[in-house]
C-alpha cells in the first residue's frame, strides 16, 4: 500500500509540474503589437484624433502605451474667437474613453486644436484596430458625443513619418 500511495505522489506531482510550466508559458506570450495606430471620429462641430504607440513590455503581459489626442474645432474658427474674445471665453470640456484608456481635459476657451493628452501608461491591454473611443465634448451648453475608429489613411501616414514628424502632424488641425 505504501508503493502505491508513493507512485500516486509522484504521478501527482509530476502532472501538477508539467500543468505548471505548460500555464507560465501560457501567461507570458509575445503579442503581434501593431504600433503605430491612429484613430479618427468626429460630430457636427468636432473632430478628434488619438494616435498611439505601443509595444510590448519584455515578454510580459503588460504593454506600455504612448498617446496623442487631438480635438478640432471644425466650425468658422475666426467667428467663433471674435465671440470669445469679445466675451469670458466658451470654455470647453472633453473626454474620450475606452476599455483600455481614458483621457481628456478642459480649456478656458475654444482653440482651432487641442492637444488633449500626451501621455504615457502601462497597461494590461493594447490596442487593435477593433477599439473604439467614446468621445464627448461640451462646450457653451452644448454637448455632442462621436466614436473615434481606427483609421487606415491616417495611421498609414503616421507609419511613413519618424516619431517627430508623426507628433507634430496630430497637433495640427485634423478636418
Amino acid at each position: 500500500m505504501g508503493e502505491f500511495i508513493i507512485k500516486v505522489r509522484t504521478i501527482f506531482t509530476s502532472v501538477i509540474t508539467v500543468l505548471s510550466i505548460g500555464l507560465i508559458g501560457c501567461v507570458n506570450k509575445d503579442v503581434d503589437v501593431k504600433s503605430p495606430l491612429v484613430f479618427y471620429g468626429e460630430s457636427d462641430t468636432w473632430t478628434g484624433t488619438l494616435y498611439i504607440e505601443q509595444s510590448q513590455n519584455n515578454g510580459e503581459n503588460t504593454f506600455q502605451v504612448n498617446q496623442l489626442s487631438n480635438l478640432t474645432y471644425k466650425g468658422d474658427f475666426e467667428e467663433i474667437n471674435k465671440e470669445q474674445i469679445e466675451g469670458d471665453g466658451i470654455p470647453v470640456h472633453s473626454s474620450f474613453e475606452s476599455f483600455i484608456m481614458k483621457g481628456g481635459g478642459t480649456s478656458s476657451h475654444i482653440q482651432e486644436t487641442t492637444g488633449w493628452d500626451n501621455a504615457s501608461s502601462h497597461s494590461k491591454e493594447n490596442a487593435t484596430k477593433d477599439n473604439d473611443f467614446k468621445v464627448v465634448v461640451e462646450w457653451d451648453n452644448q454637448k455632442e458625443t462621436f466614436k473615434m475608429t481606427y483609421n487606415d489613411e491616417k495611421t498609414a501616414k503616421a507609419q511613413r513619418l519618424d516619431k517627430e514628424e508623426a507628433l507634430r502632424y496630430f497637433y495640427e488641425p485634423q478636418k
